[in-house]
């Protein structure tokens, strides 16, 4: 079946766990997700990145994903990724995306609300929930400019509830420590923070840039009440590395891109079995 966001991270909510939030760009790694999620019997979030449509239209890989998930007892939903362009949202609401995550984060905090608020009200009106993000990370690619503290751009406590309550979004994405991309070091994660932030806000704690991070410290972060987690870089990593070594153990002329393709979708579908089998 396909939820809403307010709806799957209701059911995170009730079990005290955690959604993974598995990030797409083409049939093998939609198939990679889904499989993990069927085989585990447990609700993943399927997202599709605003910057990945040069990879795949938005309307094919929904309807991918309704093909797959729309008759699995198994809840899916179908998010789409830091998006910033309305027109983009739009055409992800009328192909069948059930969540929209609306991202502001650079914007300044009254820009952002008003900004979130409009795309509230336009996916509210058909059942679909929005993600807002509070905070200033790093570009999604995983680069930053240099000299970038991540520190200086932690969510706080005083945004948060002033974000949350005026622009009406269904999971805030807080930036404490987190980041996208490989990380140069351990991450340290601030939990204070993020404990005071739960007390504050209404809605459901998402963590953007979780590849990397220790799994204590998500183990962690989901006992203090993070309820939507998203994984894309480990998944990523693990594709490449099978398929260099999958290249260099068959040098024949005739190897056949699906096997390699077919390869590829099995590892990344081990890695995303072992973050569902963490988060819940």
């Amino acid at each position: 079946m396909l939820l809403n966001l307010k709806d799957i991270l209701e059911y995170a909510k009730v079990n005290q766990s955690a959604i993974g939030s598995f990030n797409v760009y083409n049939l093998e790694s939609i198939q990679a997700v889904v499989q993990a999620a069927l085989a585990a019997k447990q609700p993943v979030i399927i997202s599709f990145g605003e910057s990945y449509t040069s990879h795949a239209p938005i309307e094919v890989i929904a309807e991918i994903v309704k093909i797959y998930c729309i008759k699995s007892d198994v809840p899916f939903c179908l998010h789409l990724d830091h998006s910033k362009e309305l027109a983009t949202i739009m055409k992800a609401i009328r192909a069948g995306f059930t969540s929209i995550m609306y991202d502001g984060s650079a914007l300044p905090l009254n820009e952002n609300i008003r900004r979130s608020r409009q795309v509230v009200e336009l996916s509210h009106l058909v059942g679909v929930s929005v993600e807002g993000e509070l905070g200033y990370m790093n570009n999604e690619d995983g680069t930053s400019p240099d000299g970038l503290c991540l520190a200086e751009g932690y969510t706080t406590v005083a945004a948060a509830k002033e974000y949350t309550e005026q622009s009406g979004v269904d999971a805030l994405a807080i930036a404490i420590g987190n980041a996208h991309g490989i990380y140069k070091g351990i991450p340290t994660l601030d939990f204070l923070r993020l404990e005071e932030i739960k007390r504050t806000i209404k809605v459901p704690i998402v963590l953007h840039g979780s590849s990397g991070i220790p799994l204590d410290s998500l183990r962690k972060a989901i006992s203090l009440g993070v309820r939507k987690i998203n994984i894309n870089t480990e998944v990523s990593t693990k594709g490449i590395q099978t398929a260099r070594s999958f290249l260099a153990d068959h040098l024949d002329k005739n190897t056949r891109f699906e096997i390699l393709a077919k390869a590829v979708e099995g590892a990344m579908s081990q890695t995303v079995a072992d973050y569902i089998n963490l988060f819940k």
